[in-house]
């Protein structure tokens, strides 16, 4: 079944979120962040953000310098999908958009403030990057980069019962997005779902649950972390988290043992319950969603925005439609039905990022 797409701008909802940065281009791709790489010519204004985020986003950009002599970067094209980045030269910082210029010295994305909101690419004119950089996107000086993408990839998967796997005989045929992910990818890319359901992302890591997870990470692998449900039972201490404080202090814990372990931290906000209000989806996750869009915007971190996804989708679909896409009798869990379609939203956000990952998945 085909994802009801609506029109406009706002459809998207993938968050290519770096805070601006002190320091110029510094780091290894293993890490997260660009290689050195340094501009020649005088400096330039800063990249303008263009669109709003809503929902507690965050606007790209910042207090870029441009490489080159002329420096303006100036936005082109028309509106675009939100958190598609613009990147840079393709080699010798000449105009023309380019995603990858690894090795040959080009201009990394996002120099001169990336564009979140409206898309087309960031033209200026030359001035060639010396170093070896990857790709690179976001804020300041360039922003952090992309791991290079190895031979054989795994998308590993932290978080709760919405994205884990359940047995044939689960009682409401409950089935979590993330099982369902890996027949949407070709050959050299691996899913490891590691999901466990009732998990917030303090019993995740308390139970050691995340330990087992992080010891798999090779470099180059993705991690996608979604929490949110269970962490906002105030009623049991051995889940809650504060989404102003202790839940964003877990979330920095996985983004940084991550990178440390030379893999790609993707945040993905919980996704929306099937509570509607009228032909409208309610909110039920409070500050939580605000909160991971934070800890992205404040450790260069990519955002799926599943929240925003999913309520579009099932608010297109309506009340009465949606049912069938959720396990009997349930509101939160999905169903067979109702998994890969989630599944899909989760990777059009990996395309909208522009993530090296898309290279692995199929043709849509």
């Amino acid at each position: 079944m085909n994802i009801p797409q609506l029109p406009g701008p706002g459809r998207s909802r993938s968050l290519l979120i770096y805070g601006a940065l002190a320091v110029a281009c510094s780091g290894s791709p293993s890490t997260g962040a660009a290689p050195s790489a340094q501009a020649s010519g005088g400096s330039g204004a800063a990249g303008a953000p263009a669109g709003a985020l809503g929902g507690g986003g965050s606007v790209e950009g910042g207090a870029a310098q441009t490489a080159g002599r002329a420096g303006a970067a100036q936005p082109a094209g028309g509106a675009g999908a939100t958190g598609v980045s613009a990147t840079g030269g393709s080699g010798t910082g000449g105009g023309g958009a380019s995603p990858s210029s690894a090795g040959r010295g080009g201009a990394p994305a996002g120099i001169g403030g990336a564009l979140s909101g409206a898309g087309g690419a960031l033209t200026g004119a030359g001035g060639a990057l010396t170093g070896t950089s990857g790709t690179s996107a976001g804020g300041a000086a360039g922003g952090p980069g992309f791991p290079p993408l190895p031979a054989n990839v795994t998308l590993h998967v932290a978080g709760d019962s919405t994205a884990a796997i359940f047995p044939a005989t689960d009682p409401t045929k409950r089935v979590g997005w993330a099982s369902v992910a890996a027949q949407f990818f070709a050959a050299g890319a691996t899913v490891d779902d590691a999901a466990q359901s009732g998990r917030s992302s303090k019993s995740f890591i308390d139970e050691g649950l995340w330990t087992s997870l992080k010891a798999k990470i090779h470099p180059g692998d993705y991690v996608f972390i979604e929490f949110g449900h269970n962490d906002e039972k105030t009623d049991d201490p051995a889940r809650y988290t504060d989404p102003t404080t202790t839940f964003r202090s877990y979330l920095k814990t996985y983004v940084s043992e991550t990178k440390a372990a030379g893999g790609l931290a993707v945040l993905l906000t919980p996704i929306s319950r099937r509570k509607f209000t009228g032909d409208k989806v309610s909110p039920t996750h409070g500050a939580y969603p605000a909160a991971v869009i934070a800890v992205g915007s404040e450790t260069g971190t990519p955002v799926i925005d599943m929240t925003d996804k999913t309520r579009i989708w099932l608010e297109a679909l309506g009340p009465t439609a949606t049912i069938p896409f959720f396990a009997t009798g349930d509101d939160t869990h999905l169903s067979a039905l109702g998994a890969p379609e989630v599944a899909k939203l989760a990777l059009q956000g990996v395309r909208e990022l522009q993530l090296p990952l898309a290279a692995r998945l199929l043709p849509q």
